[in-house]
């Protein structure tokens, strides 16, 4: 019997235009009233994702990939940032690699460049939802973007030279949409040369860049202990590499119809795409199941 479910947002939970659909929202509610407990597992931070569900639903959030873990009642329960010795080096190495990147810390969001900001997230919009125009992905990013809390600033020294400032996430963008030629090689030298911080990526065009303790399968299972629920009792959907701990650490990892292979080979289920509500029909599903096996009980 499946207790707890994570969901992904972007390509997952979010449809084409960015938006959680009604029949999503109703899924979640049910899942809810069902005794199933939810969270949204995202790479955005929590005042990035929260506007999405525009407060009709109440979740829990591991949000940034693992860095940092909430409850239900916005609680935190976790909280792992880089270290300060890795947060330099890989500044360093986006520098040398010549790529965009924004900076996510304890006190917000930072870019250094709006026009790159958006069209960073245009081109996201456009891996995620093929057809997509850029005209249409750019227009739609400059309305979703006024959802998200982000502060604009000259340059980064302030931030990173402050101890204030914890730094969750490193975010690099490749506008070129040419991974083997800069994110690929900059991945690899992260992973060679820092052994804290572990690389994914959400879309085809970045990289993610977080501690190795701040990983959506391990801040996933951690959240279940505390719930008293069982690895086998987890269902975890997703479509990206950052999901990939959290798919296989799950007790049923889904993979949705517009996952990136590697998610499907290692998904146990698999559901319909982004674009055709597939995390509700998984979460239907599943309360079906629950139902029957409660019968037989």
């Amino acid at each position: 019997m499946i207790k707890l479910i994570a969901s992904d947002m972007d390509g997952t939970l979010l449809n084409e235009k960015m938006e959680v659909s009604e029949r999503n929202i109703q899924a979640i509610k049910s899942a809810k009233d069902n005794g199933i407990e939810f969270l949204i597992a995202s790479g955005r931070g929590l005042s990035e994702a929260k506007p999405f569900l525009k407060d009709r639903v109440h979740p829990g959030y591991i949000t940034l990939n693992g860095a940092e873990v909430f409850d239900s009642e916005e609680n935190m329960v976790s909280s792992n940032p880089i270290s300060k010795k890795s947060k330099f080096k890989i500044v360093e190495l986006f520098h040398k690699y010549d790529v965009y990147f924004e900076v996510v810390t304890n006190k917000g969001i930072f870019s250094d460049n709006k026009e790159l900001r958006i069209s960073s997230l245009a081109e996201l919009l456009m891996s995620l939802n093929p057809g997509t125009t850029y005209e249409k992905a750019y227009a739609d990013t400059l309305e979703k973007i006024k959802l998200t809390p982000m502060t604009f600033v000259d340059s980064y020294d302030k931030i990173f030279d402050d101890d204030s400032y914890q730094i969750m996430k490193l975010l690099a963008f490749d506008s070129d949409n040419k991974r083997d030629v800069k994110l690929e090689p900059l991945k690899d030298e992260i992973h060679d040369l820092l052994t804290d911080v572990v690389v994914t990526a959400s879309s085809p065009n970045n990289i993610e860049v977080n501690s190795t303790d701040a990983q959506k399968g391990i801040a996933l299972l951690k959240y279940a202990k505390t719930k008293g629920i069982k690895q086998s009792e987890i269902m975890a959907i997703g479509d990206n590499l950052n999901d990939a701990s959290m798919i296989q650490e799950a007790g049923v990892g889904v993979a949705m119809a517009n996952a990136i292979p590697e998610i499907k080979d290692m998904a146990d289920e698999f559901t319909d795409n982004n674009t055709n509500d597939g995390v509700a029909q998984i979460i239907e599903k599943v309360i079906t199941q629950n139902e029957m096996e409660g019968q037989v009980e």
